[in-house]
């Protein structure tokens, strides 16, 4: 429970939504007070990076990815190729410049600004009131102290400060002007774009192929390395997608007693609205008691023990841990799969197959781009559709390329290209690809004029003021870096 508590907990915490006041607001060593007992994993400039605010930041990020890779959790494999760490300390590196830049610019924060900050949070009020109780629980129960969060509050404090001096960037009207006028410089398109590699999978491979190099010594190291990398695909621990709602009292009995009385209220329908009303777990204030869906392991013993053995839709008994009293709503279930290697083996070797045919696949390239050529000239969108079906292509149809922001649908285009685009006539195939590429471009027509009004004009000049803010933003903290003295602990990451 606690592993799940406290990552939804430092979320909010360095998103600037969930913050922590004590009622005497004592701001002792404001600013300046080194978190007591903390190893560092980097310092920026003598500034330190502690290994608490980077096992917050990897959390967030790693359930992030979870989340987008079908909530499933990610393996330590995974975490390093994707690279996640890297990013991870990269960004509070990049958080540390920022910092270090606003102190030498004299930016600075008071105590009022904090204190305001703190009292605009409704996360800790009840009845339009700070709660202490419930702050203090809270605080306690997350190893947290004032002096650290008196800390996050002033670093998101001065975060703002110091981007706010980048809103104020002004483009004339005749700059913003032209900009218009580029983006209404455009063609209608349609395009393909195919990788040599996607097209592995329309290689011809006989069965006897497949079952002569899986059974094959010199292939078994080959096969279980593709196993590895797909290891997600092929297990996956059970899991369960639940709400719960929390009652926590110094008072034990009353605490059981409130928990009780809710749950002979309580049902599956209602429950949400009744955890945003009643629970005290505070994230329930903008989630309505969701915890997401969780494997074994995540939660406390005594929350997860009961919760794996529920049925979907049931609401269990009032439970007892280390936080309080919780009722459980189980919402869903995933059953887990363990599927072994010889189980997959077949499939595992006719993909080793596919991307060893690179003659096959030569060939197929070819072949593929004369088809979608011919496709493209006789407008048969729908062949290339079908042929999307089995592989990975990416297929643009009536796209307007513009000569402002050169883009192909999520495509980057490189100058040379745009020209290419813009010098064909109406009917003619551009084609942008090379020795491992279908990139094919049929150009139809000049796009749409398109009327400006003052609207149009005004909208152009806020977009242009954020791109320039962004980019000064962005060329500071690049300087900054460049200069700067980074030192990373290496043993620790």
């Amino acid at each position: 429970m606690k592993n799940a508590f406290t990552s939804k907990v430092s979320y909010f915490i360095l998103s600037f939504a969930f913050l922590i006041i004590i009622a005497s607001f004592l701001f002792s060593g404001f600013g300046n007070s080194p978190m007591v007992g903390a190893k560092n994993v980097a310092s920026v400039d003598g500034t330190e990076i502690s290994i608490r605010e980077y096992q917050n930041a990897l959390t967030r990020q790693v359930e992030f990815f979870g989340q987008m890779m079908g909530g499933n959790t990610l393996t330590q494999k995974q975490i390093e190729e994707m690279g996640i760490k890297q990013s991870v300390i990269s960004g509070l590196i990049q958080q540390k410049l920022v910092l270090n830049a606003a102190n030498k610019m004299g930016i600075h924060i008071s105590l009022d600004e904090v204190k305001g900050e703190i009292k605009s949070l409704p996360y800790f009020n009840r009845n339009e009131q700070f709660d202490v109780n419930l702050y203090r629980n809270v605080l306690q129960s997350n190893g947290y102290n004032p002096t650290q969060f008196e800390e996050l509050i002033g670093t998101d404090i001065k975060q703002r400060k110091f981007d706010s001096l980048f809103a104020t960037t002004l483009t004339s009207e005749n700059f913003t002007q032209d900009v218009l006028n580029f983006k209404k410089s455009g063609v209608v398109v349609h395009g393909v774009k195919i990788s040599r590699q996607a097209l592995a999978p329309l290689v011809s491979i006989s069965a006897q192929e497949i079952k002569d190099y899986a059974a094959k010594e010199e292939n078994q190291k080959t096969l279980e390395n593709l196993y590895t990398e797909n290891y997600a695909k092929y297990n996956s621990q059970a899991e369960v997608k639940a709400r719960h709602i929390l009652i926590k009292d110094e008072d034990d009995k009353k605490a059981l007693e409130k928990i009780k009385a809710i749950k002979s209220k309580v049902n599956a329908k209602n429950f949400a609205a009744v955890a945003l009303k009643e629970s005290q777990d505070p994230t329930a204030q903008t989630n309505s008691g969701d915890l997401g869906w969780f494997s074994k392991g995540r939660m406390v013993p005594e929350f997860e023990e009961v919760a794996f053995k529920m049925k979907k839709g049931q609401i269990s008994e009032p439970i007892k841990t280390q936080f309080g009293y919780h009722i459980i709503l189980l919402e869903d279930t995933k059953v887990g799969k363990s599927t072994g290697l010889n189980e997959v083996k077949e499939e595992l070797a006719r993909t080793a197959i596919q991307k060893m045919k690179s003659q096959d696949l030569d060939e197929l390239l070819k072949a593929q781009e004369a088809k979608i050529q011919a496709n493209l000239k006789n407008n048969q969108l729908a062949e290339i559709e079908n042929l999307q079906k089995k592989i990975d292509l990416q297929l643009f149809k009536n796209t307007t390329v513009n000569q402002f922001d050169q883009y192909l649908g999520q495509i980057v285009l490189s100058t040379k290209e745009t020209e290419q685009i813009f010098n064909a006539q109406a009917g003619d195939i551009v084609n942008l690809g090379n020795s491992g590429t279908i990139y094919l471009v049929k150009v139809l027509s000049k796009a749409a004029p398109v009327k400006d009004t003052a609207e149009s004009l005004a909208a152009e000049v806020t977009t242009q003021n954020q791109n320039f803010s962004r980019k000064v933003r962005e060329e500071l903290v690049k300087k900054l870096n460049d200069k700067a003295k980074i030192v990373t602990n290496n043993q620790i990451l």
